[in-house]
């Protein structure tokens, strides 16, 4: 069976087919990304503008008639914290559903949470140990921990390195004040939501999301050299870079080792977010995991779809909100 799985974030929509018959792996034979651009388009009070719908709309369709010729047996469509939790996103996902054909549908945070946990308890394998997964996305940061394939533990705030960005750092580069004002925001919440982690044992630490990747792949390179992919994220090497990145605009940073375009403006928060999110749960590194909701949702649609005799509707009823 071929599953077109369509994933319309902050930055871009992407349009994965993976081939549930010849893998048990979540891997994608064929791909194609758009770029929605909805971050750059989403105001401080979380509304999208209409170039930004635009843009976003383009990009669903641009991926869905891409797939056509690819003839996918089931089309899954859903949209992360920049069309869940935008002011307008009644309309924004009622557009988007024109577009691709099919119903957009959405995770509450601690359902996404959930299922990106599933995909690194997968990846790690050994089930009855403990695991916890740190992720940062463009919405929410999510710490979740447990030693079955769903999690024990699940705490998801609002401070998802994109958000952070609109509502603190709206010059280019940072005024010094802005930043201190982010800080003291993360600082005054983030530790008191996470007490309960700083003192369990937290078994394995896994990354996952393209911020802390990226931040990874920027404390492991050296002058000269580009650490295209590091296993780990040291919060020793964080600290130092995040005075270097506060000096920076965009485009500079988007020069830095592993620094993407899309994500050059949101790497500041992010690593404000990942730096002060270790120092509170009490660890030192995390093991960078390659997968993610994508991963998760496929292995979640393989579980379900038994159970609903591959009704699509049904499925998505099941999978979504």
């Amino acid at each position: 069976m071929k599953l077109a799985l369509l994933d319309i974030g902050s930055s871009a929509a992407r349009l994965e087919i993976v081939d549930l018959d010849r893998s048990r792996m979540p891997r994608a034979d064929w791909s194609v990304k758009a770029r929605t651009r909805l971050a750059e388009h989403t105001g401080a009070d979380g509304l999208v503008t209409e170039l930004g719908v635009e843009h976003a709309v383009r990009a669903v369709r641009h991926c869905v008639n891409a797939a056509i010729d690819e003839k996918p047996d089931a089309l899954i469509a859903y949209g992360t914290s920049a069309v869940r939790d935008a002011v307008n996103g009644a309309e924004l996902r009622q557009r988007l559903s024109e577009a691709a054909g099919v119903r957009i549908g959405v995770l509450s945070p601690r359902d996404e949470a959930a299922v990106t946990y599933h995909a690194a308890r997968r990846w790690h394998g050994r089930c009855g140990t403990v695991l916890t997964m740190v992720d940062i996305g463009g919405g929410t940061i999510d710490v979740a921990t447990g030693t079955g394939g769903e999690p024990a533990d699940v705490v998801s705030l609002p401070f998802g390195a994109a958000r952070l960005t609109r509502q603190y750092l709206p010059d280019d580069p940072p005024l010094p004040q802005q930043v201190d004002e982010l800080v003291a925001a993360v600082r005054g919440t983030i530790p008191g939501s996470l007490r309960t982690f700083s003192d369990r044992d937290l078994g394995h630490p896994v990354a996952l999301s393209k911020v802390l990747r990226q931040l990874a792949v920027l404390t492991e390179s050296s002058p000269g050299r580009m650490a295209r992919h590091p296993d780990r994220l040291l919060r020793a090497k964080l600290r130092p870079w995040i005075p270097r990145l506060a000096e920076l605009d965009q485009k500079q940073r988007a020069a830095l080792p592993g620094v993407s375009r899309s994500r050059a403006r949101r790497i500041l928060a992010g690593a404000i977010v990942a730096e002060l999110i270790l120092r509170t749960i009490g660890v030192d590194e995390l093991e960078i995991c390659p997968w993610g909701l994508r991963e998760g949702l496929v292995f979640r649609f393989a579980e379900a779809h038994d159970d609903t005799d591959g009704d699509a509707l049904r499925l998505m009823a099941t999978l979504f909100n």
